[in-house]
């Protein structure tokens, strides 16, 4: 028999959806007596839950001024091989993936690639563009090369799901991702029509990603929205880099 889902939670179930749609535009959640008298529980129940997300990093708490959002990140781990679509799943919201660009080359045309893959000639390399987005908000932007030596089949319409999630249970990789690299730029007049900004820095991450036989297979370049993503080199909780906001 299931077990029940306990009642906290439900509820932050319930306030991850609530503040991913928006809902706290103010940017301030009710008080815990408020929480209570809505789901109609306990405060030690409210307080697991809103706990839950202080450490998941969602929200924060201000001693003496009250419980705050934060600004929707995700917290990535370096090295990590979890894709876009898992990022997005964490954090409660719906990925979305829009496929730009899609093209085949030849190794001999992009000498770099080829070489990051060992491979030349006509040997085929898959080439494409996407736009990443959360609950259908635009939040990165990623260039993916792969390895036709590796990556057999690709269909297109796969790129609209999770790429991770098709070479696993589709091809049996798992990716092991490293060579990384970060850097703050500011965003190209292309991107900046594709994620809807106008001056918001840009954080740029490159890997390599590899096969478990250490065979290299994908080169990334991931261009996210500077206030959207953060590394972190633990999987330990950090506390966030906090807002510049004024809760007085």
């Amino acid at each position: 028999m299931r077990k029940k889902t306990p009642i906290y939670k439900e509820i932050r179930a319930d306030l991850i959806r609530e503040i991913v749609e928006g809902k706290y535009s103010n940017n301030q959640l009710p008080t815990e007596v408020e929480f209570c008298e809505k789901y109609k529980v306990s405060r030690m129940t409210v307080n697991k839950a809103l706990t839950m997300l202080v450490h998941e990093g969602l929200i924060r708490r201000t001693p003496g001024k009250g419980t705050f959002v934060n600004t929707i990140e995700i917290q990535k781990k370096i090295a990590e091989p979890r894709g876009f679509s898992q990022d997005i799943n964490m954090i409660g919201a719906n990925p979305g993936s829009k496929v730009l660009e899609f093209k085949m080359l030849q190794a001999r045309e992009n000498e770099e690639i080829a070489r990051i893959f060992h491979v030349e000639g006509d040997t085929l390399i898959y080439y494409f563009v996407r736009l990443r987005s959360a609950n259908g908000a635009p939040v990165a932007i990623t260039r993916t090369y792969l390895s036709g030596e590796v990556v057999k089949e690709l269909p297109q319409q796969t790129l609209e799901q999770s790429l991770y999630t098709y070479l696993k249970n589709e091809l049996g990789i798992i990716p092991k991702c490293d060579d990384y690299q970060l850097r703050a730029r500011n965003a190209t007049k292309q991107e900046k029509t594709w994620l809807g900004t106008t001056d918001e820095p840009i954080l740029e991450v490159r890997h390599i990603s590899y096969t478990q036989s250490d065979i290299p297979f994908e080169y990334n370049e991931s261009a996210y929205l500077g206030s959207k993503f953060f590394y972190v080199s633990s999987s330990t909780y950090h506390p966030r880099f906090k807002e510049n906001e004024n809760e007085s």
